[in-house]
């Protein structure tokens, strides 16, 4: 064996060393500079911040299906206040991981956490529908639908544990606003919403947006 023959593999393994661990102290950088730019912007707004809050899973918001998924969930960036028209609002950079070994997948997203000033929301969940959930609901696997609203019917995949509430809560108004507004995740459950879009961060300067954006989806629901 010759001695290039010898240095190539160690100058390859040298070479996705220094590029993981480049990625790693990028990741780490990139992390804490969407932190200070966050935790600026509420003080902007004149809401709270807190870089994590292992809290808030409380009670209030175990029911809500987004955070009983996966595993190793975290709660970072938290925005927490009371615009103009809302009860309360909460935001969060929310990850959490599925799978195992080289399925291993971790989802992060940020959360509108919305107060629900009149209560009493059935506990539902609904998603932008895939193939998948079309294959799923041939099988049984529930999927409201409303004949009245094809579009709506189509776009999104609709799931509560009490079928008739959840049907008596997605009014036509609300299906309208959701065909016009295609890519929504929302979980509901009693006083709250959780309002996001799946696997996306929101870049800090779009929050401002975002948190419109929200307020319009609460006031589409009934008040």
């Amino acid at each position: 064996m010759t001695g290039l023959e010898i240095y190539l593999p160690w100058a390859i393994a040298g070479t996705v060393l220094a590029a993981s661990m480049g990625g790693l102290v990028w990741g780490i950088r990139r992390d804490r500079l969407r932190q200070e730019a966050l935790a600026a912007l509420a003080a902007r707004l004149g809401f709270g911040f807190r870089a994590q809050a292992p809290g808030l899973d409380a009670e209030d918001y175990r029911g809500l299906r987004l955070f009983s998924l996966g595993r190793d969930r975290t709660y970072r960036n938290v925005i927490n206040g009371k615009p103009e028209g809302t009860a309360g609002l909460i935001l969060c950079d929310y990850s959490y991981t599925t799978g195992d070994g080289k399925s291993t997948q971790t989802l992060r997203q940020t959360v509108a956490l919305i107060a629900y000033a009149k209560g009493g929301l059935p506990r539902f969940e609904l998603r932008p529908e895939s193939v998948l959930h079309r294959v799923g609901a041939i099988f049984g696997y529930q999927d409201i639908d409303f004949k009245e609203s094809p579009r709506f019917s189509s776009l999104y995949l609709l799931r509560g544990t009490d079928e008739p509430a959840v049907r008596g809560l997605f009014r036509t108004n609300l299906r309208e606003y959701f065909e016009a507004h295609p890519g929504w995740c929302v979980d509901g459950r009693g006083s709250w919403l959780a309002a996001y879009r799946h696997g996306q961060l929101v870049k800090p300067a779009d929050i401002p947006a975002f948190i419109d954006a929200a307020k319009v989806l609460l006031w589409a629901f009934p008040r």
